[in-house]
């Protein structure tokens, strides 16, 4: 692989660009506005900091024109929020070809069903691999306009729609990132959504500290509490028990935490997620959110925990926790998000029972 387009200049955009170019790789950098990318167009890159080292990478292709960005690309790299997954999704259906490798990173929930779902609904081709990581492959901030950090490149779980195909997607990736886990299904990395496990309880636990001072503390380190941690530790059983339920194998959260680079060996040996938040080195810095109308919220909730939900009615498991959440988001964003997020109609699983549920996610909707 030679060319990549990556479509998103965020946060996950530009270090995906950055590293990417920095490994020698041609990078197509695309965003939707203009305005997003106004700086390291301007500058010709984009400036790398962190562990990654500290250099300028100079990026040949940024645009926010997405046929240039698409142009001889082997494979398009989705870097936006799972919210602008269809808005992208519309856009490259009529200018894909057939075997088209998409990856999105990360795939939050139920990303690669869905955005496969809304690709054939807008007349793309029928043989696209869609693949996913199960949360961003970097811990990374725009630190300054042009500038991104990178504090770590974690292992994370990958896995492609249909599954038949991951062995194609994972040999185009597994180079450039050795830490690459291959899971079976695109519900694996689905369910080891680390923000979708953490996020939503540590935002809403923390909304009087939040909005009292517009996000003025550590939300890991300092608002990580022993409380916040049970929890999610709560969340966890739930979630394990609606992986069981469909045929899954799951992996504890901690133990997702600590391959992602992201906690120590002693809170996956202690169980307890209240010591896996303690414990995370590369998130210490990381300020809470200033506003309850963030993306650990708006995101994490629709794109995260609601596709657990629901795919918890296919398993006929009870999740009373994870719906307490969905339900105290909804009030505090006035939103209804269980209609509003991804439903198993977004994901193309609406009739599909858990006896045949496996053979769907490996052989697509065709089969």
């Amino acid at each position: 692989m030679k060319r990549v387009a990556i479509l998103g200049a965020g946060n996950a955009g530009q270090a995906a660009a950055a590293h990417l170019t920095k490994m020698g790789l041609e990078v197509r950098l695309y965003n939707r506005w203009e305005n997003e990318i106004e700086v390291i167009k301007k500058n010709g890159g984009i400036r790398l900091e962190g562990v990654l080292g500290s250099e300028f990478q100079r990026i040949p292709v940024i645009t926010a024109d997405i046929r240039e960005a698409l142009e001889g690309a082997e494979l398009y790299w989705v870097a936006t929020p799972a919210v602008a997954h269809e808005f992208l999704a519309k856009e490259l259906a009529p200018l894909l070809s057939e075997g088209a490798q998409v990856f999105l990173n990360p795939g939050s929930g139920g990303g690669a069903l869905s955005f496969s779902r809304a690709l054939r609904q807008y007349g793309g081709p029928k043989d696209v691999t869609v693949s996913e990581t199960s949360t961003n492959i970097y811990i990374c901030r725009i630190t300054s306009p042009g500038t991104v950090t990178v504090w770590n490149v974690g292992g994370v779980l990958f896995s492609s729609f249909p599954g038949k195909n991951v062995d194609e997607a994972f040999a185009m990736l597994s180079p450039l990132y050795p830490k690459l886990v291959k899971a079976d299904t695109v519900l694996d990395t689905t369910f080891a959504n680390v923000n979708a496990v953490m996020h939503p309880a540590g935002v809403l636990m923390n909304a009087g500290w939040i909005e009292a001072t517009g996000g003025a503390f550590k939300f890991y380190a300092q608002g990580g509490t022993p409380a916040v941690g049970a929890v999610i530790d709560q969340e966890e059983r739930e979630r394990v028990a609606v992986m069981t339920a469909l045929g899954l194998k799951p992996r504890p959260f901690v133990d997702i935490f600590y391959l992602y680079g992201a906690t120590s060996k002693e809170a996956v040996e202690s169980g307890s997620a209240y010591v896996a938040l303690r414990d995370s080195a590369p998130n210490k810095e990381i300020q809470a959110p200033n506003t309850m109308k963030y993306r650990f919220l708006t995101e994490d909730i629709p794109y995260g925990i609601v596709p657990f939900h629901h795919l918890a009615t296919i398993a006929g498991v009870q999740t009373p926790i994870i719906d307490a959440l969905i339900a105290l988001a909804s009030v505090v964003s006035q939103n209804d998000y269980l209609s509003s997020g991804v439903t198993l109609e977004k994901m193309g699983l609406q009739g599909v029972s858990r006896y045949n549920l496996l053979r769907f996610l490996r052989e697509g909707p065709e089969a």
